[in-house]
């Protein structure tokens, strides 16, 4: 019987066969396919090496340009709660009016209770103050128990004041112009400084006992114009020794500069004074016959020469 197998026939299929090498490729890649399919150890080689080189591959895409405005817009909201805040406990700590108005810009405000709010209005030269507000309104807000609470705000044309109920409703609202400001913060600036280191009062610098003298010449009205609360200069410590007068006015005010000297240390104390009151004082001073008061207060700034 002739075999059934042809050793001949045999020998092409055991060429193209693969090799000890091959067999053992092929187990491999299988065993990596298997471990793959159950451990996904190459999803996390890859994650592992995107995160290391996360930092030095360019941010760009959608994903990133979502995720930048995210950012942006959160350092925006915690910038404006941060300068809120700082705003709010610099009013509370204020002790002038004019250090809050330094320290919001356009467009912030502050909000004060009326009891603070009270003791900055009695620091405000009282013809400027009785410009803001009537004493007697304030008085009035009180006695009746409404007022609780003032919202400023400041803009690029001043300072807007709003008196406030409880539950927000305005009682009174009124503005401080630009240019009152800018007088009352010349008032504060001119502290630890001497008559001379401030340009407006350049020649026009008096002694205490002239000064004093041609305050006593005019009448009445006339000097609570020019200084509207002397007992405030009562209870100064040291020795008032000169005065200066400005020559420019600005919203119907004159700077008067008070220098007092407290053992080596000067400083200026800066009031505000009527422009017509300012001018006959210096009428006297300066030996000339005082003029009437004007009817119509020079324009604000103009000089006095």
């Amino acid at each position: 019987m002739k075999e059934s197998t042809d050793t001949r026939a045999l020998r092409p299929w055991a060429a193209g066969a693969p090799g000890g090498t091959g067999i053992i490729l092929v187990a491999l890649l299988a065993a990596l396919v298997a471990s793959e399919l159950k451990l996904n150890w190459v999803e996390r080689l890859v994650g592992a090496y995107l995160v290391a080189t996360n930092a030095e591959r360019p941010e760009s895409g959608a994903i990133w340009e979502k995720g930048r405005k995210a950012q942006t817009a959160r350092m925006a909201i915690d910038k404006l709660a941060s300068d809120r805040e700082a705003s709010q406990r610099m009013a509370r700590n204020a002790g002038t009016l004019n250090e809050i108005v330094a320290a919001l810009a356009p467009g912030q405000g502050a909000m004060l209770s009326a009891e603070h709010f009270r003791e900055l209005y009695q620091k405000i030269p009282s013809g400027i103050a009785a410009e803001m507000i009537s004493p007697f309104d304030l008085l009035r807000f009180t006695s009746e128990k409404r007022w609780t609470r003032a919202y400023l705000e400041k803009s690029s044309e001043g300072l807007t004041i709003y008196l406030l109920e409880a539950n927000n409703q305005v009682l009174r609202q009124f503005r401080v112009a630009a240019a009152t400001l800018a007088l009352m913060a010349r008032r504060g600036a001119a502290a630890s400084q001497s008559l001379e280191d401030l340009a407006s009062f350049q020649n026009r610098i008096y002694t205490a006992e002239r000064f004093f003298a041609a305050l006593s010449a005019l009448t009445e009205e006339e000097r609570r114009g020019l200084i509207a609360q002397p007992e405030r200069l009562l209870e100064v410590s040291g020795q008032i020794t000169r005065v200066g007068l400005s020559d420019e006015a600005l919203a119907g005010f004159v700077d008067v500069g008070v220098e007092v000297q407290a053992g080596s240390q000067r400083r200026v104390i800066l009031i505000q004074g009527q422009d017509w009151a300012v001018w006959r004082l210096r009428s006297l001073l300066e030996g000339k016959s005082p003029a009437a008061r004007p009817a119509t207060p020079p324009p604000d700034g103009v000089s006095a020469r």
